[in-house]
């Protein structure tokens, strides 16, 4: 993972300390398995609703507006509020999904049994989850919903163009995709940014690029985390990410269910 350094004021330093409050919690009732799960909730629940913010900054959307849409279902939607409410609901229950595999792999660092007076070391597993990768996460999930709010505002006879920043920055394989225009319904999600972790790339349409025949898509070999899009409905993160290969112990998965359910996912 391609890291953002930490600014020592920022958003997610502010949203680490808030979690590690709840974690130190946690830790200090290891004896008691009911309250320990009850605060492992509320650290589920404040990651996802940080990752939360993150893609609503991205779509330009206030998150009432979204339990608004959600709410609404198909009732006096125009096509542009179908489209909105559908790229919420696939980032909210994605990032759902993400926070609770995220604090499951923190969870899997801890030893067994643990001792109190190495709180310190704990502290810095939740610090590397909670601060540093989702420095990470957080800018990527935003640049994701950014790209979708532009993607929604996209005519169906759009051409679309992949850009890089054309700086030395520039990884080769963003690279070679540069120029490269589809129309919209023949745009590989998988050539959607971020294409990789702290991709810079963007989207313009109706560009002057060489269009591609879909007979002749090159072959795209991007980080398979970043094989779909949320702009055309698909997952920011796949099941590719390490964090889902734990298996959800069930009292885990019932925590998951309710978030999804409070959020009208469910």
């Amino acid at each position: 993972m391609a890291k953002v350094e930490v600014k020592e004021n920022s958003k997610t330093r502010e949203q680490f300390l808030l979690i590690v409050d709840a974690f130190r919690r946690m830790l200090y009732n290891v004896e008691n398995s009911a309250e320990r799960l009850e605060v492992f909730d509320d650290i589920i629940t404040l990651r996802a609703s940080f990752l939360i913010d993150s893609v609503l900054d991205g779509l330009r959307i206030d998150f009432d507006r979204a339990m608004e849409l959600f709410q609404a279902k198909n009732l006096h939607l125009t096509e542009r509020d179908e489209s909105e409410r559908d790229t919420l609901m696939a980032a909210f229950d994605n990032l759902v999904d993400f926070a609770v595999a995220q604090e499951v792999a923190m969870m899997q660092e801890l030893p067994e049994e643990l001792d109190l007076a190495e709180m310190e070391s704990y502290e810095a597993i939740c610090r590397k989850y909670n601060e540093t990768y989702a420095e990470t996460e957080n800018a990527q999930v935003l640049h994701a919903g950014a790209i979708a709010a532009f993607w929604i505002g996209l005519s169906a006879e759009s051409l679309i163009t992949y850009n890089t920043q054309n700086d030395e920055r520039v990884r080769e394989l963003h690279q070679s995709f540069d120029g490269l225009t589809y129309p919209k319904s023949q745009f590989p999600p998988e050539l959607i940014p971020p294409i990789e972790w702290a991709c810079r790339c963007y989207l313009t349409a109706d560009g002057y690029g060489s269009v591609m025949d879909s007979i002749l898509k090159p072959q795209i070999k991007v980080n398979p985390i970043f094989a779909e899009s949320l702009a055309t409905g698909g997952r920011i993160f796949t099941n590719a990410h390490p964090y889902f290969r734990h298996t959800l112990p069930p009292e885990v998965e019932a925590i998951k269910q309710r978030i999804k359910t409070k959020l009208w996912l469910r």
